[in-house]
């Protein structure tokens, strides 16, 4: 599908972008800021003209004091922006199928038990904030189903809030709780929001408003300590509202108060979540390998589907990996991949051999290149009946393959490894996938 997103170079937008692209196969269209300025209605207009989904992610970062001239940012950078995609849509002949337009739990009342059948709203500008965006996007024309979506605190360790705490905890190896600590914290990860999206798209019966946050409700102080233990930090400390206060002003607000929010509706539609709770949020990756493997049906030829980048494979596609069973039990590895160049291609070969040090745990082999330095190749999941497919990693989180035997591999499959590799914790956003000809 063709997907026009709003704040596709921000933080969430960068990585649905990513997933989208990659995992969903779907072509993704920015909007840019330039789009909604006066005089320039024509060119929303015909971009929109053209596409099945509209994502609408919009919205200056709330974490700044809220001076009045910030104050109109927010709102310009959400109302504004929304108003302007309703009116391009009115004016398009033929409508998107969807629009999915954000906003945030901070529409509830602080410190209340909610869910979507909540009636009630909360008190103060940020309430009013997310009413106003989420009322701007209810004139969405009928002939396009409409998902309002109120994000949790986003997290990821590469940026957004998770990162911005990490910081001082790893420099300090203090872990820092926002006073006075036992407010709600309704968050989600960022690879369920991914999900989660994908997941609107697919499931034509959804419309209306989801929460999406987590299924586990904790307090601020619970997730502090719970990162701390992660991350080996030496204490939990609780910082004073009053510092807040002082660096945020009014904003503080949304720091020094929660909600204790349910996905309820996202739940009952059957969405399930990879990342339920912080447990196994910091939990890490699963490498447990399959329990069972037969070597001689392994053995053959596997085209590389997708991967992690590394330094051996980087810019190589029509990669395919070669493996021959020696008599002395040993594997022999040939490894070849090409690098797209004019007017021919520049393709290379490299030769090893692997092994499996423990015969108990037959998915757990290792592999050398060069001389004696072997790398950890474990087989994490694999088609038991065919042969036909793997899911591949090591002992970190370093290497991820997905092989299949043919060139191409089913869509229905693709997306079944890209799940089971999302259900180990692994960042499913980190696959690149390879052109095989």
């Amino acid at each position: 599908m063709n997907i026009a997103m709003t704040g596709a170079t921000g933080y969430i937008g960068k990585h649905l972008s990513n997933y989208l692209t990659e995992k969903g196969g779907h072509r993704v269209i920015p909007l840019g800021r330039s789009m909604f300025r006066e005089g320039m209605s024509g060119h929303l207009i015909q971009t929109l003209a053209h596409c099945d989904v509209i994502i609408n992610l919009a919205g200056a970062p709330i974490n700044k004091r809220w001076t009045p001239e910030h104050k109109q940012e927010l709102f310009d950078s959400r109302i504004v922006v929304t108003h302007r995609i309703i009116r391009a849509l009115n004016a398009v002949r033929t409508k998107p199928k969807l629009m999915i337009s954000a906003s945030a739990v901070g529409y509830y009342p602080a410190m209340a038990e909610v869910d979507e059948y909540t009636r009630t709203r909360g008190d103060g500008f940020l309430s009013d904030l997310c009413y106003a965006w989420e009322k701007e996007a209810k004139r969405c024309p009928e002939h396009t189903r409409l998902v309002i979506t109120r994000f949790g605190v986003v997290l990821s360790p590469d940026g957004g809030a998770m990162q911005q705490m990490l910081r001082p905890l790893q420099a300090t190896k203090i872990a820092a709780a926002i006073g006075p600590g036992t407010q709600p914290f309704p968050w989600i990860d960022m690879r369920d929001l991914c999900r989660a999206m994908e997941f609107f798209i697919s499931h034509e019966e959804t419309r209306g408003v989801y929460n999406l946050v987590a299924p586990q409700q904790i307090s601020q102080y619970t997730f502090a300590r719970e990162m701390a233990k992660a991350y080996h930090a030496w204490a939990t400390v609780v910082v004073p509202q009053t510092v807040f206060r002082t660096l945020y002003g009014e904003a503080a607000s949304f720091l020094t108060s929660g909600q204790r929010v349910r996905p309820t509706r996202l739940q009952e539609a059957g969405f399930h979540f990879a990342v339920p709770n912080v447990e196994r949020l910091f939990k890490g990756t699963d490498h447990s390998t399959v329990r069972t493997l037969d070597l001689n049906r392994y053995m053959g030829l596997w085209y590389e589907i997708a991967r992690y980048e590394n330094r051996f494979e980087r810019g190589l596609v029509d990669v395919t990996a070669t493996y021959t069973l020696r008599p002395d039990g040993t594997i022999r590895v040939e490894n070849r991949g090409c690098k797209r160049n004019s007017p021919y291609d520049i393709c290379r070969t490299a030769n090893g051999h692997a092994k499996i040090p423990d015969s108990s745990q037959p998915g757990k082999l290792k592999v050398s290149f060069f001389l004696n330095f072997y790398s950890d190749y474990y087989v994490l999941e694999l088609d038991g009946e065919n042969y036909n497919y793997a899911l591949v990693g090591s002992s970190t989180d370093k290497y991820l393959w997905i092989l299949s035997r043919t060139p191409q591999l089913p869509e229905d499959i693709k997306k079944k490894l890209v799940t089971a590799a999302e259900r180990r914790g692994y960042d499913t956003n980190r696959l690149q996938w390879i052109e095989q000809f």
